[in-house]
């Protein structure tokens, strides 16, 4: 345990040097916690956890950023299915907070996975990001989990940006093909409304709701738009097409938008 103390010494050292920098770039570009600005920033957490008496993890963190430089976190729960922990970070000093999934937790005893920032409160309310991260097991063995101790080290990007992609389908078209037999090229022209610059991510999935049979394209741009084409079979007795777009901004917001497409 001494280690761990003095390596987390170590890192509040550290840590008065890059808050000082996060606190330069957030005045540069303007960013705010009222949500204002659109200017995300590189963001570092180490997060010292242990367990709980219900094997949930908790400890103590620090950050690059000067909005909340240290706090205290906890799980609030863990949702088995995916692995996933919802964890609530408290920062020193104010009754400021953010509350991230992680995953996968298992992982985090040794190994890596990703994080989303989902939710916050206080000044930090509109605070949303995503990243990844990788721990390092300090102390304990598998045979007793309450002695676990680890180190999980996060990189990435956040910012005071809760609003999700605004999707809209500019331009659309069908042309029926002579092969294969019933083939159809689906072309569209999407439109993304998000910040200058952000690299929005985007999936366009067509359906035949006769059969359920999707076809789906993956995609990203930068400037808020993009065009896409993808060729379906549907049924003979198909003659509307669902479309469904999903777009994600670097954040980690996400929006989708559903419609159809006339095919005959």
């Amino acid at each position: 345990m001494a280690e761990r103390a003095h390596a987390l010494d170590d890192w509040y050292v550290q840590r008065g040097v890059l808050a000082t920098i996060a606190a330069a770039t957030l005045a540069t570009t303007g960013a705010a916690a009222d949500g204002a600005s659109r200017a995300s920033v590189s963001f570092r957490l180490v997060f010292d956890g242990m367990h709980t008496a219900a094997l949930m993890h908790e400890g103590p963190f620090t950050t690059s950023a000067a909005f909340c430089a240290a706090g205290h976190a906890a799980d609030l729960r863990i949702e088995a299915d995916t692995e996933t922990a919802v964890r609530r970070f408290s920062c020193s000093g104010s009754s400021d907070e953010f509350t991230a999934r992680v995953k996968p937790v298992p992982a985090e005893h040794g190994g890596n996975g990703s994080w989303q920032i989902v939710d916050g409160a206080g000044a930090l309310t509109n605070l949303r990001g995503k990243g990844t991260w990788t721990s390092v097991r300090l102390s304990g063995t598998d045979g007793d989990p309450r002695t676990i101790t680890y180190r999980s080290t996060w990189q990435g990007v956040v910012d005071f940006d809760a609003s999700a992609p605004a999707i809209s389908v500019s331009k659309s078209s069908a042309k029926k093909l002579r092969r294969p037999k019933g083939a159809f090229q689906l072309s569209f022209a999407l439109a993304f409304d998000e910040a200058a610059g952000n690299v929005v991510s985007y999936e366009l999935t067509v359906i035949d709701p006769r059969t359920a049979l999707r076809v789906t394209r993956f995609g990203d741009t930068s400037t808020g738009r993009a065009t896409a084409a993808l060729r379906v079979r549907p049924t003979k007795r198909t003659r509307i097409l669902r479309v469904e777009v999903e777009a994600t901004d670097p954040f980690g917001n996400t929006a989708q938008l559903a419609t159809t497409r006339r095919i005959r």
